[in-house]
């Protein structure tokens, strides 16, 4: 377009040479001056912001991802506030940490079988001859918005990195309840075991089995508790959001 409207302006030139000199109206470079000037003009000012020209192009990335930690089991994607209030998500791909951006980016979370994160810029591009010729002098390949999706399969979660030191609070003192817990209902069950049967007090191998029982009980309902537990405040801080 550059060039065209050197063009339309070396027309206008020469017509207004021709007049002054010759005391003659050449239309014809004035009227195709006028158009190039004008059209060119108006095509050069809008070419970056509007992307004159250019045809919408996507490049699209997807890859696999790990969590960026994994707390009793939940495989977590931790969030931070970026520009433009937007979530940053921090996630792992082969061990290495890295964080989506924000700025002229957007991302949603979806849920599916496997963990992966699909990137896609979208790119403005003068994808023919004629149209890299009229922008010539400009660019003519553009970088517009990003777009993120986290595909997230069951068990894994998203939760802010601030809130991570509290759902592992939450399972230290978990593990500090169930020794105490654990203690408590063996002592229970071996008591309502003795009223029963007297014989019970020297069955050492009866009372193993039943400590044994209860250990796994006790355990295996706690852990269910504490997932329903950690589940319910990672809804919490989603809502907060």
């Amino acid at each position: 377009m550059i060039v065209l409207l050197v063009l339309g302006i070396v027309l206008l030139a020469y017509a207004a040479i021709q007049g002054v000199v010759h005391h003659q109206v050449r239309w014809v470079p004035i009227v195709v001056g006028l158009l190039l000037t004008i059209s060119m003009s108006f095509g050069v000012r809008h070419a970056q912001g509007q992307h004159f020209l250019m045809s919408k192009v996507p490049l699209t990335k997807t890859q696999k991802i790990q969590p960026a930690v994994t707390v009793n089991d939940f495989h977590l994607i931790t969030t931070e506030q970026g520009v433009e209030n937007r979530l940053r998500y921090t996630y792992k791909t082969n061990d290495k940490t890295y964080q989506t951006l924000t700025q002229q980016a957007k991302a949603e979370v979806v849920a599916g079988k496997k963990a992966s994160l699909k990137t896609t810029v979208m790119t403005y591009q003068a994808n023919s001859t004629w149209r890299r010729f009229l922008l010539l002098g400009q660019d003519t390949l553009e970088k517009g918005t990003t777009t993120y999706k986290l595909t997230l399969p069951e068990g894994w979660y998203v939760v802010p990195a601030n809130k991570v030191d509290d759902l592992q609070k939450m399972v230290q003192d978990n593990e500090g309840k169930l020794a105490n817990q654990v203690r408590d209902e063996i002592n229970k069950e071996v008591t309502a075991k003795v009223k029963a049967d007297k014989d019970f007090v020297d069955d050492k191998a009866g009372q193993d089995k039943l400590k044994n029982n209860v250990i796994k009980k006790v355990t295996t309902d706690s852990n269910k508790q504490l997932k329903v537990d950690m589940v319910n405040q990672i809804a919490q801080w989603q809502k907060s959001n």
